[in-house]
C-alpha cells in the first residue's frame, strides 16, 4: 500500500530531525570522484548566482546558500523554508552574520503558502528529489514572478549502475526520496524553459581506481583529472546524459 504525502512528509521530517542518514561509506570515494567536478560546479554556480543580487530569492531548504553564495552574492531578501525543525535551526545559525535579510519558515515545499508572484528566483540543492516534483514545481511556478528563474542541483537515477548502488545502500538516503529521472524533466519542462549541466560518470569510475591506488589522500591526481575531463566532453552529448550522477538545472518561468 502506497504512503500518503503526509506520511512521507513525516518520515522525511523524522529522518532529518533525528540525523538518521549514514553516508560514511561513500565519503572517501566522493573526495576523489568529485574533486574536480566540485570546482566546475562552483564556477558554474558563481556565474548563475550573479542574477541573485538585489532580488527576492526563495531557497527550498535552509542553508544551501551558505555553500553556494560568495562574498559578491547579495540578494535583496532571502527566504528559506524547511519541513525539519532541526534543519531550519541550522539555517538560522548560519544566517546570524549575513549582510542581507534572511527569513525562515517551517513549511512543506509541496504546498508553498506564499502569495502568487512573490519571488524573482527559487533555488535549492539536492531537494527536489525529496518532494512530489509535480506539486512542488507547480507551486514554484506560481510563486515566481513573470520571467522568474530556477536553479537546482540534483542527483540523478537513470544509470542502471547508480540504480543498483542505491538499492544496495539504502542507509544513505531517506526511504521515499527519488533521484530525478527523465519523467521528472518532462514535468519541469511543462512549466519552465531550462538547460542543464551534467556531472560525474567517468569521474566516479576513475575516482574508485584513484582511491584504491592513493587511499584517502592525493585527490589532485592525473587519474581523477582524466575522469573529470571525459565527463566534461561526454556530458555534452545528449543521448549520454542518462549516464551521469548529478545535474544543475537552470531556467525561466514560462
Amino acid at each position: 500500500m502506497s504512503k500518503t504525502r503526509d506520511e512521507i512528509n513525516q518520515t522525511e521530517k523524522d529522518y532529518w530531525n533525528e540525523g538518521n542518514l549514514d553516508r560514511g561509506k561513500i565519503k572517501k570515494l566522493r573526495r576523489h570522484a568529485f574533486f574536480y567536478s566540485y570546482k566546475r560546479e562552483k564556477i558554474i554556480l558563481n556565474k548563475l548566482l550573479e542574477d541573485f543580487n538585489n532580488k527576492n530569492v526563495l531557497e527550498i531548504g535552509s542553508y544551501t546558500w551558505a555553500a553556494w553564495f560568495n562574498e559578491d552574492t547579495k540578494p535583496k531578501k532571502l527566504t528559506c523554508i524547511n519541513i525539519s525543525e532541526v534543519e531550519l535551526e541550522n539555517g538560522k545559525e548560519k544566517a546570524a552574520l549575513t549582510s542581507f535579510s534572511i527569513e525562515h519558515y517551517l513549511m512543506d515545499a509541496n504546498n508553498l503558502t506564499f502569495e502568487d508572484e512573490s519571488f524573482d528566483i527559487v533555488f535549492g540543492g539536492a531537494i527536489l528529489h525529496h518532494l512530489d516534483v509535480e506539486k512542488t514545481i507547480g507551486h514554484i511556478h506560481r510563486v515566481l514572478k513573470p520571467g522568474g528563474k530556477i536553479i537546482f542541483l540534483e542527483p540523478l537515477n537513470m544509470n542502471p549502475l547508480y540504480k543498483l548502488y542505491r538499492k544496495l545502500n539504502p542507509q544513505e538516503r531517506t526511504p521515499d526520496e527519488h533521484a530525478l529521472v527523465s519523467s521528472d524533466f518532462k514535468i519541469i519542462r511543462d512549466k519552465f524553459t531550462f538547460d542543464h549541466y551534467f556531472f560525474d560518470f567517468f569521474s566516479v569510475i576513475f575516482g574508485f581506481i584513484s582511491l584504491k591506488i592513493f587511499g584517502d589522500k592525493n585527490y589532485d591526481n592525473w587519474i581523477n583529472k582524466l575522469g573529470y575531463n571525459l565527463d566534461v566532453f561526454f556530458s555534452k552529448i545528449p543521448f549520454l546524459n542518462f549516464l551521469f550522477a548529478r545535474v544543475i538545472i537552470y531556467g525561466s518561468k514560462k
